[in-house]
């Protein structure tokens, strides 16, 4: 078996590169870049003022049904079973960039019904019957909500607000009715989650894929030998401000769209007489770099900031006919001081780094309601935790991505009634998406994570744990037309 797949790998490698061999001229973006503009820093370019909004509609239904006879020497069965699902889900999303505000809105608005249901009847050869029916119904009704804001003083200087918010709704029955049992069991489960926060911050970071992108056109058309000279860096940014601004537009026809981007960009290299060859060539390497330029995001700028984050959460799950109620809140205060940096380094390297430190206290309370019964459940306590994340990304062409990491968290844990916790955790990442033709794609991930976690309760009582995991995916997809 081994054999047979090693010789399927290798044959399906063999003719992805035969059927490429002859295209492989068309396809000269994917090697490395010939470095007309290797000393061009993208981290210098600014977003122009941009406001982009978003809203995504979708209708979810799905249905299924069977019916199953069969009869054998002493019974006769009938089987019918049904499935019905259905959704509805709407999202919106507002990002604004200007010299005086970075803001952004997501809310996602969502009603699911799914409801399935499964009747039998058996009889047997002495006339008697059993009937067995049950169904099952879930409703599903969610609203979640995030905004944040950067409000600049001045230049580098911001307040930083927002607010995290999630409400949802679910109801279930289960109904079961045969010869022995008739049940209808309903739970009621209602959540809400409240996360503000407010703080004050230094430095700025900018979205830099743009400017990226500006390279990947100007160096593709080199290429392609349609230009009259290479362009300036002043050409480059006010390409790079070009497709920040045109992006910005809205269409409800995505192809009338992409024309309006298109004809902007040719408008751009006319106006500046750079083009030596405007034909097939030229308009299809512009359209390739325009759509599939911009994949990775890439960002440039530091940011250290202050704030308070109060969080709170509460859950009441209610069962009947038979009482249960189960009632968990949660209350927590934290203030945190973090850092990130982002550097893009000679075009193809990304550095990226976030550091934190929190501390606050945190209660919790859980009661349990039953018809002859009462439990309660509070607690305090106080929490302090340092995490620390590094990664480098590394970006040769519009179809290659290569990102390794790793990360460190240390907390620690103090509760009224239960002692302390110490935890750490390290972890070790790695990502590769690789475009080897339009035929032959690669992608995967890989992991390590160690984390040590050490309790301490009352009365000299203590556990100590040890966790060691790994993760590895990969997955190689071949398009055969």
């Amino acid at each position: 078996m081994k054999k047979i797949i090693l010789v399927l790998t290798i044959s399906l490698f063999a003719v992805s590169a035969y059927a490429q061999n002859s295209m492989q001229k068309e396809y000269d973006e994917w090697k490395p870049s010939q470095d007309e503009y290797a000393n061009f820093d993208i981290g210098k370019y600014t977003t122009p003022d941009i406001v982009r909004n978003q809203l995504d509609m979708n209708f979810d239904f799905r249905s299924f049904y069977t019916s199953t006879d069969y009869s054998s020497s002493d019974r006769d069965v009938k089987y019918e079973g049904s499935t019905i699902y259905g959704n509805i889900s709407a999202s919106f999303s507002r990002y604004v960039n200007t010299r005086k505000k970075i803001s952004s809105l997501a809310g996602n608005l969502s009603f699911g019904e799914d409801y399935n249901s499964r009747n039998e009847k058996q009889t047997l050869t002495n006339n008697s019957t059993t009937i067995d029916n049950a169904s099952r119904s879930l409703q599903q009704n969610a609203f979640n909500l995030i905004w944040s804001n950067k409000w600049y003083f001045s230049k580098l200087i911001y307040m930083d607000y927002g607010i995290r918010s999630n409400v949802s709704y679910h109801f279930t029955q289960n109904k079961t009715k045969n010869q022995s049992e008739d049940d209808n069991v309903k739970q009621k489960d209602f959540s809400y989650n409240l996360s503000p926060q407010l703080g004050i911050g230094y430095g700025r970071i900018e979205n830099v894929h743009d400017a990226r992108q500006a390279v990947y056109i100007a160096n593709a058309l080199a290429k392609k030998m349609v230009l009259t000279r290479n362009l300036s860096d002043d050409e480059l940014f006010e390409l790079s401000r070009i497709a920040s601004t045109v992006k910005n537009k809205r269409f409800l026809d995505s192809r009338l769209h992409l024309i309006e981007e298109i004809t902007t960009l040719d408008s751009f290299f006319v106006d500046n007489n750079l083009l030596e060859d405007d034909g097939a060539a030229y308009f299809t390497t512009l359209n390739d770099m325009w759509q599939y330029g911009d994949l990775f995001s890439r960002r440039s700028g530091y940011e250290i900031s202050f704030g308070v984050r109060p969080d709170y959460s509460h859950q009441n799950v209610k069962f009947t006919p038979v009482v249960r109620d189960y009632i968990f809140n949660t209350n927590q205060h934290s203030i945190g001081l973090n850092f990130s940096y982002e550097k893009p380094f000679k075009l193809n390297w990304q550095h990226s780094l976030f550091t934190e430190v929190l501390g606050g206290v945190f209660s919790y309370s859980q009661r349990y309601k039953q018809t002859d019964n009462d439990y309660d459940n509070n607690n305090k306590g106080k929490r302090i935790s340092a995490f620390a994340y590094y990664s480098l990304g590394y970006y040769p062409n519009t179809r290659t991505n290569i990102r390794v990491g790793t990360s460190q968290q240390i907390s620690r844990e103090t509760h009224d009634h239960e002692g302390n916790i110490m935890i750490f955790h390290s972890a070790l990442n790695a990502s590769l998406y690789y475009y080897f033709s339009p035929n032959l794609r690669l992608t995967g991930d890989f992991s390590l994570g160690y984390s040590p976690r050490r309790n301490k309760g009352i009365e000299g009582y203590y556990h100590n744990s040890n966790d060691f995991s790994s993760s590895f995916f990969i997955q190689l997809s071949y398009y055969i037309f």
